[in-house]
């Protein structure tokens, strides 16, 4: 799989040209600017986990950029608040445009937390860039002061049925029409766009979608669906989870000795060291589609594959030896492209420079450290530049398996070995 402009349609949003284009403009900075951004993610409750690895990326980059000599000549500040779940982002979106003044939000990757979110700032007139949050319905109201850096939820979803049909089926050696799948996804509206575009794409290859199941993320059982994959016996499992549940999951499926041929996790905890540390060799084989930072930096352009290295360095360095997840890695590239491109360019904290600034950015595909470019839809703000990558655990590491140029593994264990025996994938 390479991303070309067929490939690039067939598995995110949109095909894209290779070159970048100069921006129109470039305002020259106020001498009272000072980059101050708010900052809204869940750093508690059941959703912290990946909250906190976004903001590392936040973080991560707002250093390296002060110490390049900030923006508008100043350092950049970031104003932090914590939203364990949706029912305080309206109250906490709020307090930083009315009591911190802030003029650009950066959030939020839950998607039931961006949706509030992004209200109270479309509301105010206040920029609101969303870096991780990926349900459909969050750029389908019409709003003129949302950004999306992310692919949406049906892209995700459907890449990630796409990517059964074309790269799994073929090694289990059976026919789509024959092929068993069940679809797992937590609840929420990130989940449940998942879970439909998965389908969406399986109903139209014919595959036999033996069941799908959405439950709350918030569970702390999931032994019923483990039962009911065992008597269902589907070859494959396209599952949609947030760190807890997906983890629960898992060793609930280990316990009960439930064998699946493959399966694909769509982001959210399939991607992350807590899933590898909790399961052990047991995680080997398991397949993603979302995001990722290990890819192959020969993908890149050279400028931001010197970036790519600067940022895995400086964050083992910065972060006790902790190595980068997708979910930081996402955060960093929101963040950096937000303080090195959007708002020089805008040359002030006015939001429609910024506004402005955002819609005039083109970056090609390879120049950000996930492999995107950034090319902002004029009608939906989405980034048309932004599409899944698929990885595999193989020996407790994720690595990308595709598309070319960003694969530096091959797919390996199709069908997945039993339990206890993954440790050599």
């Amino acid at each position: 799989m390479t991303i070309t402009r067929r490939t690039f349609g067939k598995y995110a949003i949109a095909a894209a040209g290779a070159s970048a284009l100069p921006m129109p403009f470039v305002r020259a900075a106020r001498a009272d600017d000072v980059a101050r951004l708010g900052v809204l993610l869940p750093l508690s409750g059941p959703l912290a986990s990946l909250g906190n690895d976004v903001m590392r990326g936040f973080e991560l980059a707002k250093q390296l950029v002060n110490e390049d000599g900030g923006v508008f000549g100043k350092p950049a500040e970031l104003v932090v608040v914590d939203v364990p779940s949706s029912t305080e982002a309206t109250s906490q979106a709020t307090r930083l445009i009315t009591t911190n003044n802030v003029k650009v939000i950066m959030g939020s990757y839950a998607s039931s937390i961006s949706f509030a979110a992004s209200q109270v700032a479309e509301r105010n007139r206040v920029v609101y860039f969303e870096q991780g949050a990926v349900a459909n319905d969050i750029t389908e109201r019409g709003f003129k002061y949302l950004f999306r850096f992310i692919y949406p939820a049906s892209a995700l979803g459907g890449g990630a049925a796409q990517f059964m049909l074309d790269t799994v089926a073929p090694r289990l050696g059976i026919a789509a029409g024959d092929l068993k799948v069940a679809l797992l996804y937590e609840d929420s509206s990130y989940g449940t766009a998942v879970g439909e575009a998965a389908r969406a794409v399986l109903d139209g290859a014919g595959v036999q979608v033996v069941d799908a199941t959405s439950y709350s993320y918030k569970t702390t059982d999931l032994s019923s669906m483990v039962q009911r994959y065992r008597q269902l016996q589907p070859d494959v499992l396209i599952v949609c989870q947030y760190t807890p549940d997906g983890i629960l999951f898992w060793r609930q499926a280990r316990e009960a000795g439930l064998d699946v041929k493959a399966m694909i996790g769509n982001g959210g905890a399939h991607n992350v060291n807590e899933f590898a540390d909790a399961l052990g060799d047991d995680v080997n084989g398991i397949l993603n589609a979302g995001t990722s930072v290990y890819i192959n930096k020969d993908g890149l352009a050279p400028e931001t594959a010197t970036l790519f290295e600067r940022f895995h360095a400086e964050h083992e360095k910065r972060f006790d030896g902790r190595k980068a997840s997708a979910h930081t890695g996402m955060g960093f590239n929101a963040m950096w492209t937000v303080l090195k491109d959007i708002l020089p360019a805008a040359g002030s904290m006015d939001t429609q420079a910024i506004r402005e600034a955002a819609l005039a950015l083109d970056k090609p595909i390879g120049s950000t450290i996930v492999g995107w470019g950034v090319k902002f839809d004029p009608e939906t703000q989405n980034n048309t530049r932004a599409f899944p990558t698929f990885d595999q655990w193989q020996s407790r590491q994720i690595k990308t398996v595709a598309p070319d140029p960003f694969g530096i593994s091959e797919v390996k264990a199709v069908p997945l070995p039993g339990w206890g025996a993954r440790g050599d994938i």
